[in-house]
C-alpha cells in the first residue's frame, strides 16, 4: 500500500512540474505576441490606447524584474 501512494505521489509531482512548465511556455508566447502587436502600432493607435488605459502600457516598453514586481505589490 505504501508503494502506491508513494507512486501517486511521484505521479503528481511529475504532472504539475509539466502544468507549470506548460503555462510559463505559453504565457511567454502570449507576452511575446503581445509586444510584436504594440511594435506595429502607429503612434496615434499607441496614444488612443494610453487615453483609454492610462499608464499600463508604458510596462510593455519596460524590462521587468523582481525590483518592479517589489515595486508594484
Amino acid at each position: 500500500m505504501k508503494k502506491g501512494f508513494f507512486d501517486r505521489v511521484e505521479n503528481n509531482a511529475a504532472v504539475r512540474t509539466w502544468a507549470e512548465m506548460t503555462q510559463r511556455e505559453k504565457a511567454q508566447n502570449n507576452l511575446q505576441e503581445l509586444k510584436e502587436i504594440w511594435d506595429q502600432w502607429n503612434n496615434k493607435a499607441r496614444q488612443l490606447f494610453y487615453l483609454n488605459y492610462g499608464d499600463l502600457p508604458y510596462l510593455l516598453d519596460m524590462k521587468i524584474d523582481k525590483r518592479l514586481f517589489r515595486a508594484l505589490a
